[in-house]
């Protein structure tokens, strides 16, 4: 197996990044009946980022299109914590951000 480009490096790193900042945001929040929309979306980044990592790290021929579908996800759920003010939620929705543009990247 050949060595990972840098590209492909900083996406996992901005993945787990993004899983690291979803997990403390929903583990924050968790049982706030006004962000339940923050929660799933929490959820689903911890879940599709993950994928991504391990796609990516194994220089699967399918990381590109698992890729795009997270970078849309990655924007949803950015778009949904930044709604709210706390600390946790707007660091979540900068780590999203990162990683909805390197995946957009890897996915083009």
């Amino acid at each position: 197996m050949k060595p990972l480009s840098s590209e492909t490096q900083k996406c996992i790193d901005d993945c787990n990044a993004c899983i690291t900042a979803a997990r403390i945001c929903l583990d924050q929040h968790l049982g706030e009946p006004e962000m339940k929309k923050c929660h799933q979306f929490c959820l689903d980044c911890i879940a599709l980022c993950s994928a991504c990592v391990q796609l990516l790290a194994s220089q699967s021929d399918y990381s590109n299109r698992v890729c795009g579908i997270c970078a849309d996800l990655c924007k949803a759920c950015a778009d949904e914590c930044a709604k709210f003010d706390s600390e946790f939620c707007q660091q979540c929705a900068e780590k999203c951000r990162a990683c909805a543009e390197s995946c957009k990247e890897m996915a083009a």
